[in-house]
C-alpha cells in the first residue's frame, strides 16, 4: 500500500473497524464520528504505508489519554496537536510523521488530528494492533524505542513535557496529568527514527480497520451475516451471542474497570476489562485473554467499546489471534500487572489452544 488521502468514507469505514478491533477500548466510534464531522471536517489526511517511510525520517506516537466515558462526552479538538506542537518547541526538533499508538475507533484517528493541521503524513500501522490501556503496553517500549520526553495537553493549550526512561513511571505520571487535566489529554512520545520504527510498528493497522469497517457496511446493506463477514477478514473465533445481563464500570485512576456478562445458547459469558478488554470466560472457563484480542459487535452491525455497552443489547463476542509480535514472552509481561490486579495469577494462554474442539 503506497500514499493515499483519506476521505470521509474512508474515516468512517476505519473507525468502525478500528472500534471493533480495538478489544473494547481505543475510544467509542461515537468519539471518532464526531471528529470527523468536527476537526477533521473537510480535512486532507494523507496515510502512508510502513515501506514508504524513510530509514531517517523522525516519526512521533500521537494519541488521547483518559477514561473512555470521559471522552464520550466531551468530545476531542486540539488536544493532541497541542502536544506535538510542544515536543517539538521543548526538543527543538521537526517531526516528519506521526502514527498511532494503538488501534481503536478514536484513538486510530486522533494522529489525523496532526495530519490535518500540520501536513505531515499519518503512518498506517500502530504501536499494539488492538488497543491497551497502559503506555508501557506496546512494540514500542517492547523493542525498548525511549518514551521519554513525552508531551501531554488539553484543548487550551495547558501542557507538560516530562522526562522519565521508565515507561511504567511514565505511564503513571502520565495518567496523573491526565486525571488533572480532566481525565482527557493529548499525549505525544516515542521520538524515533524511521529504521526502527519499521521493526517495532504493527504494520497496516489502518487499512485493516478500513477492510473490517468496509465489510461491516456492506453486510448491513445487504442484510448478510455480520459475524460472518467480519470472521471473513480477521482469524478469529465466536466466543458467544446473547443478550447483555449485567455491565458493571468503576472508573478510579484514570482507568475504567468493570465486567460484562452476556447471556445465550444456555451458556453465560463474562468479559473482564480494564479500559480494554483482558480476560473471557465461558462457563467459568477461560476461553480468551490478552494479548490476544476479544471484541464486541453489537447484532444491529454496531460495533461496542465499554463505553457503549449497555444492558439488554444484543452481542456477538468474537475472539482473535494476536499478531506474531506480541506472542513472545516480554508481550504477556506487558499486560501482566493488569491482569493480576484482576485475579489472574497464571501465564498467557494461546486463544486456539482454549478453544480446541
Amino acid at each position: 500500500m503506497s500514499r493515499r488521502i483519506l476521505g470521509k468514507r474512508e474515516l468512517l469505514d476505519i473507525i468502525q473497524g478500528a472500534a471493533f478491533l480495538g478489544t473494547g477500548g481505543g475510544g467509542s466510534p461515537k468519539s471518532g464520528e464526531v471528529l470527523v464531522e468536527g476537526f477533521l471536517s473537510g480535512k486532507e489526511i494523507k496515510l502512508v504505508s510502513v515501506d514508504e517511510v524513510e530509514d531517517e525520517a523522525k516519526i512521533v506516537v500521537a494519541a488521547g489519554m483518559g477514561a473512555p466515558e470521559v471522552l464520550l462526552k466531551r468530545g476531542w479538538s486540539r488536544e493532541t496537536v497541542n502536544a506535538f506542537n510542544a515536543l517539538e518547541k521543548v526538543t527543538g526538533e521537526e517531526f516528519n510523521y506521526v502514527i498511532p499508538v494503538e488501534t481503536g475507533g478514536f484513538n486510530s484517528l486522533t494522529p489525523m488530528t496532526v495530519s490535518a493541521e500540520k501536513g505531515i503524513p499519518t503512518i498506517d500501522a500502530d504501536g499494539a494492533g488492538r488497543a491497551i490501556p497502559e503506555l508501557q503496553q506496546t512494540m514500542f517500549c517492547i523493542n525498548n524505542i525511549p518514551i521519554s520526553p513525552t508531551a501531554l495537553a488539553d484543548d487550551s493549550n495547558i501542557w507538560i513535557v516530562i522526562n522519565a526512561e521508565d515507561p511504567f513511571k511514565m505511564e503513571d505520571l502520565s495518567r496523573a496529568v491526565t486525571t488533572e487535566l480532566g481525565m482527557q489529554a493529548g499525549i505525544v512520545c516515542h521520538i524515533m527514527p524511521g529504521n526502527k520504527m519499521k521493526k517495532a510498528a504493527i504494520p497496516e493497522t489502518i487499512s485493516k480497520a478500513e477492510k473490517v469497517g468496509k465489510a461491516i457496511r456492506e453486510a448491513k446493506t445487504a442484510d448478510k451475516d455480520l459475524v460472518e463477514a467480519i470472521l471473513s477478514i480477521v482469524d478469529g473465533f465466536v466466543l458467544g451471542k446473547g443478550t447483555v445481563t449485567d455491565v458493571s464500570t468503576e472508573t478510579k485512576g484514570g482507568f475504567d474497570f468493570g465486567k460484562a456478562t452476556i447471556k445465550g445458547d444456555g451458556e453465560t459469558l463474562r468479559v473482564d476489562y480494564k479500559n480494554e478488554n483482558m480476560l473471557a470466560w465461558r462457563n467459568e472457563n477461560l476461553v480468551a485473554m490478552v494479548p490476544d484480542r476479544i471484541c464486541y459487535i453489537g447484532l444491529d452491525g454496531q460495533p461496542l467499546t465499554n463505553a457503549d455497552i449497555k444492558k439488554d443489547m444484543e452481542v456477538a463476542v468474537i475472539g482473535i489471534k494476536a499478531p506474531d509480535k506480541w506472542r513472545v514472552p516480554a508481550g504477556f509481561n506487558a499486560f501482566r500487572r493488569a491482569v493480576e490486579a484482576m485475579g489472574y495469577k497464571e501465564e498467557y494462554k494461546r486463544i486456539e489452544e482454549l478453544n480446541k474442539k
